[in-house]
């Protein structure tokens, strides 16, 4: 992965597109690089890296993560609590944002929805098709014939939605989030 290959991220579900500026900067401590976020003043961060060692894959992609996990942490409460006033269901207590490898969200027995920030780079519709999938395991934490009833009486779409997530990490999830996630590359 070169450093031009990411000017800007995408993010679909809240509708930014953060642009990103790469700096070299002479004996940055510690090696690794770090973020500078000039948001919400514009929609821009900058990434440092120690110069003459562009980061690898990884450090890359970590850094990008650390970016980004602001935005999650912003977005996904609030949506939440949207959809659960709209759909007349009760807010999750808590929610976790982080990166997982195998689900977009889920809900725990507790009530916590935990939301990959993977679904960030969803187009807006699917991201909020898999948050009310997770509310709808407030009436019903199975996905028995009444879960899918609830389902599709809040989401008209959800069969069609629910398609499209078979393919969204390929046609949306930007190779550096799949490499931080641990998918091999």
């Amino acid at each position: 992965m070169s450093l031009p290959e990411i000017p800007a991220l995408r993010l679909r579900a809240t509708g930014q597109v953060v642009e990103i500026d790469w700096s070299a900067v002479f004996a940055l401590q510690p090696p690794s690089p770090r973020v500078l976020d000039h948001r919400p003043a514009s929609q821009r961060f900058t990434i440092q890296y120690r110069e003459g060692a562009e980061p690898d894959e990884r450090s890359t992609a970590d850094a990008l993560l650390r970016a980004i996990s602001s935005d999650g942490l912003r977005h996904f409460p609030a949506r939440l609590r949207e959809l659960a006033a709209q759909c007349g269901i009760q807010s999750p207590p808590r929610v976790r944002i982080g990166l997982t490898r195998s689900r977009w969200a889920s809900r725990s027995g507790r009530g916590t929805i935990a939301c990959s920030l993977m679904l960030l780079f969803l187009p807006p519709a699917l991201c909020d098709h898999v948050l009310i999938h997770e509310l709808c395991h407030v009436r019903h934490m199975d996905h028995g014939p009444e879960f899918h009833a609830l389902l599709r009486s809040l989401d008209p779409q959800a069969d069609a939605h629910s398609a499209a997530l078979r393919t969204a990490t390929r046609d949306y999830i930007p190779r550096w989030l799949r490499i931080a996630a641990g998918e091999r590359a």
